[in-house]
């Protein structure tokens, strides 16, 4: 999968077919992050063959934390093998396919938080999968309304204000209250949810009560 992108707009017709050769899963090393509806979904979907029980077991058996500079730690899928294959890939096929990350839902588009009076960008992913965009036709809009949930469109959005905040409370912070602030930014960004309750609800929960913890907190540092 690749990292370099060229936009899009909704109404573009791309040169694409899937040719169910896992190629798009590999290559992945660092690349592929994993959001919280990723692994709540995950969750549910894996809990159901006894793979794992909640969602910490999703983020410790199949992730691995990084951190961005400001502070704000990420998960990053992990991956096997000299190609960086994606942990689920086996002979050529996503094993939790119903389940898999927006990102890969996606591919091979991806959207992120508009400006200007649009909710959202788009983009082509432009990798070495050459073959993937020689045969077939799709219409992004089409991509979109198939693949991209209101689930995931409502996230984005919500996920771009709590990330400016989250980035403007960590600038602010001396490096040692950041290293102290990485617990509850673990658990209530990634730890803090049920897999029998929805997500939505829980999220945005979650992010008042970090943000109110660390305001609360970083007022007493100064």
């Amino acid at each position: 999968m690749g990292t370099l992108t060229k936009p899009l707009s909704l109404k573009d017709q791309v040169s694409f077919q899937c040719r169910l050769c896992g190629d798009c899963c590999r290559g992945l090393e660092g690349q592929l992050m994993l959001e919280p509806p990723d692994a709540y979904r995950l969750g549910r979907h894996l809990r159901a063959s006894g793979a794992v029980a909640e969602i910490e077991d999703v983020y410790a058996k199949y992730a691995h934390v990084s951190m961005l500079a400001e502070g704000i730690p990420i998960f990053l899928m992990n991956t096997v093998g000299a190609d960086h294959a994606c942990v689920f890939l086996k002979e050529r096929r996503c094993t939790i396919y119903p389940a898999r990350p927006r990102v890969c839902r996606l591919y091979p588009f991806s959207a992120f938080p508009g400006g200007s009076g649009e909710k959202f960008r788009y983009a082509q992913c432009v990798d070495s999968n050459a073959a993937h965009f020689s045969a077939g036709t799709v219409c992004v809009q089409d991509w979109m309304w198939r693949n991209f949930s209101d689930e995931d469109r409502a996230f984005l959005e919500k996920e771009a204000g709590y990330t400016v905040e989250l980035g403007r409370l960590l600038r602010g912070a001396s490096s040692e209250k950041r290293r102290e602030w990485l617990f509850p930014l673990l658990f209530y960004r990634y730890y803090n949810y049920d897999l029998e309750r929805p997500f939505p609800e829980q999220y945005e929960r979650n992010h008042r009560e970090l943000l109110d913890h660390l305001r609360q907190n970083g007022r007493k540092e100064r």
